[in-house]
């Protein structure tokens, strides 16, 4: 009995690497061009928003920093 739930549970494991493996042959990944252009657009965003974030705490911990002292 034991063996049998061995053998069901390798199936289980073998049938679920394979619809893995099918699933991945689905996917289409872009063209460099087009990967390069995202990765520039997402870095300079990222970028943008970090120097906005930095200016935005600097002017609050100086409001903060007047209306203490």
């Amino acid at each position: 009995m034991q063996e049998k739930e061995k053998a069901t549970g390798k199936r289980q494991k073998k049938n679920w690497f394979q619809g893995l493996k099918s699933e991945f042959n689905k996917i289409v990944w872009t063209d460099r061009p087009t990967l390069v252009k995202q990765t520039v657009a997402v870095t300079v965003i990222t970028v943008i928003l970090a120097v906005m974030i930095s200016i935005m705490d600097s002017a609050i911990l100086e409001g903060i920093n007047l209306l203490v002292g």
